[in-house]
């Protein structure tokens, strides 16, 4: 898979960064977070798909892409430096709230994700806090569970103070419930 994407070098950044973006991605938002002006990018998003790398569903501006398979968006996105890897989530995060404020409000983990990859933990929790509480009101608990804990096990790495101590309550309190409903009562 990596040769695959070595020859296509021209375009492996643009594969990167769709890579960081998700196995689909958007053909706005990747817009939004690209370096590279418009015909730059339909121009290697075209070399991906006739490479046979990507599916195309619709078209631009409204298009959407998918990896063919899985492996080789994880190929394109472990090819990357850790750093820009960072550099590009943290930018992904900052577009979403930016430009895409109904995204923010219906995929809260979405952005957790990106801020929690971009080490920019602080952000990230209060994210973290409403996927978790967004789940509890449709009663997914297994899904509200692993929010909330991803978010108090962030909280960690924040030095103390009264609203590390009132955000961690509340996260506590959100998850009791979603325990009980998944564990049962008497569980540890």
């Amino acid at each position: 898979l990596m040769a695959r994407l070595d020859r296509l070098a021209a375009v492996k950044g643009l594969a990167q960064l769709g890579a960081t973006l998700g196995r689909e991605f958007a053909y706005a938002l990747l817009q939004a977070v690209s370096p590279w002006d418009e015909s730059t990018l339909r121009w290697g998003l075209h070399q991906l798909v006739d490479a046979e790398l990507l599916y195309q569903q619709g078209l631009p501006p409204q298009a959407t892409y998918l990896f063919k398979h899985a492996l080789i968006q994880e190929a394109a996105y472990q090819s990357l430096l850790r750093s820009t890897r960072q550099q590009y989530h943290q930018r992904i995060a900052q577009v979403l709230e930016a430009r895409f404020p109904d995204l923010c409000e219906t995929q809260p983990a979405l952005l957790a994700h990106h801020y929690t990859e971009a080490g920019v933990m602080a952000q990230a929790i209060p994210y973290w806090q409403q996927a978790g509480q967004r789940a509890l009101q449709r009663s997914a608990n297994v899904e509200a569970i692993e929010h909330l804990t991803r978010g108090l096990d962030l909280l960690t790495t924040l030095p103390e103070s009264s609203e590390h101590a009132q955000r961690e309550l509340d996260m506590q309190v959100a998850l009791g419930p979603a325990l009980m409903a998944v564990k049962g009562q008497g569980a540890p």
